[in-house]
C-alpha cells in the first residue's frame, strides 16, 4: 500500500529563503525500510519533519500525497520532544488524548518500552536518563500507538552497539508488521540487515540506490608531556543517597596532550563524569580528584578548560555564529577577528551570519566547539562530540583536535563506542558498575 507520494516537490522555509531541495521525487510503501544519508546540513532532518506533516508546504509545483495514516517521528535530539517527567507519563501521553482507562494504558505502555529495550519502572524520572537512553524513550512514545510509519532521525550516533542490536530487532519486526520506517544516518551500514531502500539527499538532489561507505580519516598521533591536568586516586562514583553508579579501582591521570577516549552504553555515567571533571555535576559524593592541581569547582578554571555538551544547542546563545565565536575570545580579551577566520578554516565561513539555532544538529557540534576551541583551553572535555557529524565535518574536527592537542591541550572524549583507527593515549571504559583504564600504543586501532 502507497502511503506517502512525493513527485517534483522543492521546499524551502520562505519565499526569501534557499531552496532546501528541487524537484525530489519518493514513495514510500507500507512494510518497506528506507535510509537517507547526505552531508551535514543538507536537509535530512527536514525531509524527515516534511514526511511526518509537521512542516506547512511552501512548494513550487510537484504532487505531495500522503495518505491520512498516523507517523511518529523521533527527532535528533529527543529532549526537545520530552514533554512529562516521568518515563510512564511520557509514553502515556497519548493514549490518554485517547481517553484510554489505566487499567488499558499500562499493558500498553510497558510493552511500547519493551520493544525499544528501555527496561525501567514507569514511575522514573526522566531527567535521570542519559540521551541515548531518552532516545528509547521517544521511540516507545511512538510506537505506543501504532502508527503506519515511524520516522527515525540519526538513531545510531544515539545509541550503543546494544541499542542498535535491539533497534534493528524492532525495525525488522515493525516492517513484517507492515509498518513503513524511513531513517536518516549517517553511518547506513549499521542498518544495513534490515534497509532495502537507500538515498542520498546531497546538494537539494535525492538520488535513489545510493549507498556510500563515509571514509573518515585517524586523529594523528602526538607526544604528550609530562605535566599533569586530571588526577585522581581509586573512588566511587555516586549520587547523594544512591547505590554507586561505577567505581575506578585504579588512579587516574591526564597529561598535556593527550587524547583519552572513555567510551560505554548508555547510562553508565560518560556525562556525569566529564561534568565532574569540569565542577558542574552537583548532587554526587566527594570524589579524591584534581584538575590543574585543585578540587574541580565550576567557573573557576576560565580560559583553561572547555567543555562541549552532549546538547550543543545548550551552549549557544548568541542571534549568529559569527557572535557565537567572538563572544568565547571577547570573554577572555582575545582578538575577535580571529572568529571569522576560524569559521572560513572550518568551512563554516557561509553560516556566519545566520542564527546558530537555525543549523542542523551536527553544525552546532562544529559551532560549540568552535567557540571552546577559539581561545585554546589547556585541556577540553568533549561529551559525544561526533553526532551528526558526516566524513567532512568530521575531518574538520580531526583538524582542531590535531592542532590543540600539538599546543599541550589534554583531550577527554566521551563516546558509546572506540573510535576506529584512532591513536589515543589512553581509553576508560565504562562498563558493569566499573570504570577501567588502560594505555594505548600509539598506533593502536579500534575497529566499531
Amino acid at each position: 500500500m502507497r502511503l506517502i507520494e512525493l513527485d517534483g516537490v522543492s521546499f524551502n522555509f520562505g519565499s526569501r529563503q534557499p531552496w532546501v531541495f528541487r524537484d525530489i521525487t519518493f514513495r514510500l510503501d507500507s512494510g518497506s525500510c528506507h535510509c537517507i544519508t547526505g552531508p551535514t546540513g543538507s536537509g535530512k532532518s527536514t525531509l524527515l519533519q516534511l514526511l511526518a506533516g509537521l512542516q506547512e508546504r511552501p512548494f513550487e509545483g510537484g504532487v505531495f500525497r500522503r495518505q491520512g495514516m498516523l507517523a511518529g517521528l523521533v527527532m535528533q535530539d529527543p529532549q526537545v520532544q520530552l514533554l512529562r517527567q516521568t518515563v510512564g507519563a511520557e509514553v502515556a501521553f497519548a493514549l490518554e488524548n485517547l481517553a484510554l482507562t489505566s487499567e488499558q494504558m499500562v499493558p500498553m505502555v510497558q510493552r511500547a518500552l519493551r520493544r525499544v529495550g528501555l527496561f525501567v519502572s514507569l514511575d522514573c524520572p526522566i531527567n535521570i536518563l542519559s540521551l541515548g537512553q531518552k532516545y528509547r524513550l521517544m521511540m516507545a512514545a511512538q510506537l505506543v500507538c501504532n502508527p503506519q510509519v515511524l520516522l527515525l532521525d540519526e538513531p545510531w550516533a544515539q545509541l550503543d552497539n546494544l541499542g542498535v542490536q535491539e533497534l534493528t530487532m524492532v525495525i525488522r519486526g515493525l516492517v513484517a508488521e507492515g509498518i513503513a520506517v524511513v531513517m536518516c544516518e549517517h553511518n547506513p551500514a549499521a542498518f544495513e540487515e534490515v534497509v532495502d531502500h537507500y538515498w542520498q539527499l546531497s546538494d537539494g538532489v535525492l538520488m535513489s540506490g545510493i549507498y556510500r561507505t563515509e571514509k573518515r580519516i585517524p586523529l594523528q598521533a602526538q607526544a604528550h608531556s609530562d605535566d599533569v591536568i586530571i588526577e585522581a586516586e581509586p573512588f566511587e562514583y555516586r549520587f547523594h543517597g544512591d547505590a554507586p553508579l561505577f567505581a575506578c579501582e585504579q588512579p587516574l591521570q591526564v597529561c598535556a596532550g593527550e587524547l583519552v577516549t572513555i567510551y560505554g552504553n548508555n547510562g553508565t555515567g560518560k556525562s556525569s563524569l566529564m561534568k565532574a571533571i569540569a565542577g558542574m555535576q552537583g548532587n554526587i559524593a566527594p570524589l579524591p580528584l584534581k584538575v590543574f592541581g585543585e578540587r574541580p569547582k565550576v567557573g573557576h578554571y576560565g580560559q583553561r578548560l572547555g567543555l562541549l555538551m552532549q546538547r550543543p544547542n545548550r551552549q549557544l546563545f548568541e542571534n549568529t555564529v559569527l557572535d557565537e565565536v567572538a563572544f568565547s575570545l571577547r570573554r577572555f580579551g582575545l582578538p575577535q577577528e580571529q572568529a571569522q577566520a576560524l569559521l572560513e578554516e572550518l568551512g563554516l565561513g557561509e553560516l556566519a551570519e545566520q542564527s546558530p539555532h537555525k543549523l542542523s544538529y551536527g553544525q552546532q557540534h562544529l559551532v560549540a566547539l568552535a567557540s571552546l576551541v577559539c581561545y585554546q583551553p589547556q585541556l577540553l572535555l568533549l561529551d559525544d562530540p561526533l553526532a551528526g557529524l558526516d566524513s567532512e565535518y568530521f575531518d574538520r574536527f580531526c583538524m582542531m583536535i590535531n592542532r590543540l592537542r600539538q599546543q599541550g591541550t589534554a583531550v577527554l572524549l566521551s563516546s558509546h563506542r572506540p573510535l576506529p583507527h584512532t591513536p589515543v593515549s589512553q581509553q576508560w571504559q565504562i562498563a558493569d558498575g566499573l570504570l577501567l583504564p588502560s594505555t594505548c600504543t600509539q598506533d593502536a586501532a579500534y575497529a566499531y
